[in-house]
């Protein structure tokens, strides 16, 4: 992994499905070694949102996108991937008819040709954090667990030596220790100077696993801070819930003022 400090920073995102708009303006950062999240109700746009980061366009994409010096505003997805900026979707989406070595094989295509070293040595960085997929290297995919087929899908994202490493619900539908397993992992990650921004439908697992937040509603950014610090603000419980009865606003507990929404 790059041990140079990079940051995701995201201004006026929006994106959407033909003439609807799931994402309004949003604005989100992400440095290196640090975990960051976004929470939200079903529907809010966080799904979308990464999407559009990611490069996955399927409306009019607008705002700016950039990883260190470089504008990824219209790149392409393997042209994201190969600046350093890896997307984990949700629901383990990896080539169930190749076993676990060619399904992680797949996701250093973007490194070719730096060579066979590298990519063994990436190769050995997933087993090591996923011991249980050295196991099964050579095991169909398709037969693991949803646990295991998660790892394949999150150690194919890193066999591109990613920067910054984003995921949808990773431990979504998962048993506890698979869900200690990932997030231990995705730990180790951040200490080694990858910045992770995690979409969770759990509230209290996003603030639990992660330095700051960003709390979407409507397409927006409502609130944002310090995840100490919105684990203890019940308007992020209730805007989660659909429950707010504040209604829409953006509003940012870093500097006490509210934050420009788009």
């Amino acid at each position: 992994m790059s041990a140079e400090p990079t940051a995701l920073v995201v201004g006026g995102l929006r994106a959407g499905y033909g003439s609807m708009e799931a994402v309004a303006g949003i604005d989100l950062e992400v440095r290196s070694g640090e975990s960051v999240s976004v929470v939200g109700r079903n529907g809010a746009g966080k799904t979308t949102c990464l999407l559009a980061i990611a490069g996955v366009r399927h409306g009019r994409n607008g705002g700016t996108v950039r990883l260190g010096t470089r504008d990824l505003s219209k790149a392409s997805p393997p042209a994201v991937v190969e600046a350093g900026l890896s997307h984990v979707p949700e629901g383990h989406r990896i080539f169930r008819h190749l076993d676990v070595r060619e399904n992680l094989l797949v996701g250093s295509y973007v490194r070719r040709r730096d060579g066979q070293a590298k990519v063994r040595a990436a190769m050995d960085r997933v087993f090591d954090l996923f011991p249980i997929l050295k196991t099964y290297e050579h095991r169909n995919a398709g037969f693991l667990s949803g646990g295991e087929q998660q790892m394949v899908a999150i150690g194919q994202a890193l066999m591109s030596e990613p920067r910054i490493l984003m995921l949808d619900e990773p431990t979504s539908g998962l048993s506890i220790m698979v869900t200690r397993t990932i997030l231990e992992a995705l730990d180790r990650l951040r200490d080694d100077g990858v910045g992770i921004l995690m979409v969770d439908q759990s509230v209290q697992r996003a603030l639990e696993h992660t330095s700051r937040c960003y709390v979407m509603e409507q397409g927006q950014i409502a609130m944002s801070g310090p995840s100490a610090e919105l684990a203890k603000d019940e308007r992020v419980f209730a805007i989660v819930r659909g429950t707010d009865e504040a209604g829409t606003g953006a509003r940012s507990l870093a500097g006490g003022e509210p934050a420009a929404s788009g």
